[in-house]
């Protein structure tokens, strides 16, 4: 029998006893179904891991992006494939894929489900001095603006569950203050142009959203965006969230440049900048390189 490995984050706001039971047994309908509870994110990687290599069919990831952004991590070039449960705020990635949005639902499609497909990821690599490490993005990274905002964000983690939408609109508009003056820190260069930038965002999908049912689309992808803003108001960002909302050309907001179909991004910061992947805080670095992920990321999906 088919075996899965259900890692849920008791802390997303969705989650609750009752829907985990009811989880495990619609699951195992067609899978026989190991179900852990993780003390933080490094053991749900680290878990996620031990049972792609050890055989397992698929990890599941039961909570929000970040949850799902740890179980992607570890299963990204095994044979092991990634199945959501969105019991989260946003469930960015389960967007995407258009997965089911109900968490019971949910169950019921990777219980009858039989394929799996790839889907392309983005490879982070951050370095602070001599040492180096590695990320893979399942939808979006981001460097200085956003990452500030989801640092703000988690300096009052309980607003984010209550209010979820609003709380990232309020941190947004607290950072965008204390970058209004900012002068570029962020030497940016896709081998064939370069440009002095305070924030640079990648996507790696044709859309993505923090923002409830509403998309955001930075290009004509599917394939590696970035835009790279060389200034941040109040004002500049609505007219770039509106523009990127109605999928309109990102390139006509002043102080924007949009590079599409870039093979690798090579970014210097001085002083070090914030760095965040798929909504997750990854730390600060003072270089900062993304390409395309070469290896698969297999998803159950329709």
């Amino acid at each position: 029998m088919r075996r899965l490995l259900l890692v849920a984050n008791p802390a997303a706001s969705g989650f609750t006893a009752p829907l985990h039971r009811d989880v495990v047994e619609i699951l195992e309908r067609g899978f026989h179904v190991t179900a852990i509870w993780p003390n933080g994110p490094a053991q749900a990687r680290t878990e996620s891991a031990a049972a792609a290599a050890d055989g397992f069919d698929v990890v599941v990831a039961m909570g929000g992006d970040g949850v799902v952004h740890e179980v992607a991590n570890a299963v990204i070039g095994t044979s092991a494939a990634l199945g959501i449960i969105p019991a989260g705020t946003s469930n960015v990635l389960r967007r995407i894929i258009r997965l089911p949005r109900k968490p019971r639902d949910a169950a019921e499609f990777l219980a009858d489900a039989i394929g799996t497909r790839a889907v392309p990821t983005l490879h982070i690599t951050e370095g602070i001095g001599e040492s180096t490490r590695g990320h893979i993005a399942t939808f979006a990274a981001g460097i200085g603006f956003d990452a500030e905002v989801i640092k703000e964000s988690e300096r009052r983690p309980l607003s984010k569950i209550g209010f979820g939408t609003l709380h990232y609109a309020r941190s947004t508009s607290r950072v965008a203050r204390t970058f209004r003056d900012r002068l570029p820190t962020l030497r940016v260069t896709d081998g064939t142009s370069t440009a002095d930038a305070v924030a640079v965002l990648t996507q790696v999908h044709d859309r993505f959203t923090y923002l409830g049912r509403i998309p955001l689309t930075l290009g004509t992808g599917p394939k590696p965006i970035a835009a790279v803003i060389t200034r941040v108001s109040t004002l500049r960002l609505f007219y770039l969230l509106a523009r990127a909302g109605a999928k309109r050309d990102l390139a006509r907001v002043p102080g924007v440049k949009i590079w599409e179909g870039f093979e690798r991004l090579e970014i210097t910061s001085e002083p070090s900048s914030w760095i965040e992947a798929d909504g997750e805080l990854l730390g600060r670095a003072s270089s900062i390189t993304i390409r395309p992920e070469s290896r698969s990321l297999l998803i159950v999906a329709v």
